[in-house]
């Protein structure tokens, strides 16, 4: 299984708050099952790209070192999470924060209301540049929870979903996880991810957060979100059936 939202990186954003942590997330995930974790730190700074992938890149060579040395065999992968505001259209080369140097964007709209047609503008910007947008967590938006047509509209710009697993699982609230089955059982959601922040409430302990999923949620189902789909974005290949 490959992990492709994360926030492992140490003192970076508001995720794992030493190396030690980051070192207890991997190991997490690696009793889990996973082989692999995109570390995807927050990224709001549009005017200092360079200073954010030169912090990252370099933290996350101390963490596989680390991981080296206790021997916990899981590979990391380099992206971000990109917050969406009007600076995405002065912005110059994105590509540093990609999945994996790949199409893919991991990008997240505001928590709370926000003005709908900037946000697809924005979400527009990133196509437009030849990105494929990966909108992280569509069920914890206010937007999307109040009105469910911004989904489609979020589909016409040529994104996709990524749901959460504490929300697949039942861990945020009931209206949280019938949006994350509906998106995976639509096929628009393509990928389940753990936007792990720390080792104890937002972790990587896939085994209790899905001991509640849903019943609609086949084996073939987490095979494409949590293998598949993950497999083939650190490839750079298609993920549109």
């Amino acid at each position: 299984m490959i992990d492709i939202h994360s926030h492992i990186i140490y003192d970076i954003d508001d995720g794992a708050v030493n190396i030690v942590e980051s070192v207890e997330l991997c190991r997490q995930a690696f009793h889990n099952g996973f082989d692999g974790i995109v570390a995807t730190p927050h990224f709001t700074n549009y005017y200092d790209i360079d200073g954010f992938v030169l912090e990252r890149d370099s933290k996350l060579e101390l963490i596989r070192e680390r991981l080296a040395e206790e021997k916990i065999d899981i590979a990391l992968y380099s992206g971000a999470e990109l917050y969406l505001s009007r600076a995405v259209f002065m912005a110059g080369d994105l590509d540093p924060l990609t999945i994996n140097d790949s199409q893919y964007m991991l990008c997240e709209f505001p928590l709370g209301p926000f003005n709908i047609d900037e946000g697809l503008s924005e979400l527009s910007e990133l196509t437009s540049r030849g990105y494929t947008p990966v909108v992280a967590h569509p069920e914890r938006y206010y937007a999307i929870r109040h009105d469910k047509r911004l989904v489609d509209w979020i589909l016409e710009r040529g994104a996709v979903f990524q749901v959460n697993a504490d929300s697949l699982g039942g861990n945020l609230d009931s209206l949280a996880q019938r949006i994350a089955v509906d998106l995976i059982k639509r096929g628009v959601a393509k990928f389940i991810a753990s936007d792990a922040h720390d080792k104890y409430r937002r972790n990587m302990d896939f085994k209790r957060k899905f001991s509640a999923v849903p019943s609609e949620i086949t084996q073939k189902d987490l095979e494409n979100c949590l293998n598949i789909n993950p497999g083939r974005v650190l490839k750079n290949e298609d993920i549109f059936d």
